[in-house]
């Protein structure tokens, strides 16, 4: 295929890693910067040898011909304009998590993309870990038997004040939404089934976010299996990144692993050696898997995977278990949910 041109919308640390992922695949070429100041983006010109426009404003890049994907890496609250505008302008969207910091907003990303027919990815990036896509096989060879239920955990130490954009409810959300989204996105991911019922509770402590910095959520698939969230910001501890999938013939617990249908005779947890998902640093997180995804699909006219409406059905489940947790009862999912709480509007 052509090589494509790739824009880049805000210049945080995610965007250089970005910058890196198509800089190491010949198939793209970052052709524009879009940032309020010009300092990174020309800093990030200078370190990976970028002939790229700096522009303060997203307009002009949009009606460029020679740029086919627009990444949106702004912070949260800001995605939606970028995501609408270019899909409206017919580019393939890379959209950071989360999508959006409402249902309604996610919705809108959702319609424009529909409309215009371009292909999403949303950065859930750690479908490109090592140790997540080994999970996703063995699921795959049906190495656990019956799973009935599936846990998920996001520990990360993110002690901040308001002056800090991701502590803030306008900019950061809650702490399921903010970040606990990716633990979410693997829950569904290894259940392979859809949420129709959230509860959770909130933990407040002296963590000086606008928000509670924990949430622990239940939630009860479509197929009957169940499932546990917990995003927590507040422990004192190092990046913990917790996977559990139980099932009646086997389960795995993070990089161990127990299934005596794949290995007869076995009589206690063995390690898989692989690359976990352990850190809480970007520049680990595997952006180029991500980045490569994106250039196959567009290269082979494929659905990319997470894209915008598979992340928005994980979004759905972060703002139920907040309005769960807020509202003390369970929320549904669906306009046909059965139980005795409310239904996300």
């Amino acid at each position: 295929m052509d090589t494509v041109g790739v824009a880049i919308i805000g210049c945080g640390w995610v965007a250089e890693e970005y910058i890196k992922a198509f800089v190491s695949d010949p198939r793209s070429e970052v052709r524009a910067i879009v940032s309020r100041s010009p300092d990174r983006p020309n800093a990030y010109k200078a370190r990976y040898g970028l002939d790229c426009a700096v522009e303060t404003h997203s307009t002009g890049v949009m009606k460029r011909g020679d740029i086919q994907l627009v990444v949106v890496s702004t912070p949260h609250d800001r995605h939606t304009p970028y995501v609408i505008e270019a899909a409206d302008a017919g580019k393939h969207v890379i959209v950071e998590k989360p999508v959006a910091l409402s249902r309604e907003a996610v919705r809108r990303q959702c319609d424009a993309v529909r409309r215009a027919g371009v292909k999403s990815v949303v950065g859930f990036v750690l479908h490109w870990n090592p140790l997540l896509q080994t999970v996703d096989h063995l699921i795959e060879q049906e190495a656990f038997g019956n799973i009935f239920m599936v846990e998920v955990d996001y520990f990360h130490r993110i002690w901040l004040g308001t002056e800090h954009w991701l502590g803030t409810r306008q900019q950061g959300g809650t702490s399921l939404v903010a970040a606990g989204c990716h633990a979410v996105d693997a829950l569904r991911w290894f259940a392979r089934s859809e949420v129709v019922e959230v509860s959770a509770m909130n933990v407040r402590t002296e963590n000086p976010l606008e928000y509670t910095g924990t949430t622990n959520a239940i939630v009860r698939f479509e197929d009957g299996k169940t499932g546990r969230v917990t995003s927590c910001f507040d422990a004192q501890m190092p990046y913990r990144f917790n996977i559990g999938v139980y099932g009646t013939e086997g389960c795995l617990r993070n990089n161990e692993i127990f299934a005596p249908r794949l290995f007869p005779g076995q009589t206690d947890f063995m390690k898989i050696p692989t690359i976990l998902p352990d850190s809480g640093d970007v520049a680990h997180h595997p952006f180029q898997g991500e980045v490569r995804h994106m250039l196959d699909c567009i290269e082979q006219d494929r659905t990319p995977f997470p894209d915008i409406h598979d992340a928005a059905r994980t979004m759905d489940v972060c703002f139920a278990a907040d309005l769960a947790a807020e509202a003390g009862e369970p929320v549904g999912l669906y306009a046909n949910y059965a139980g005795k709480g409310r239904i996300l509007p």
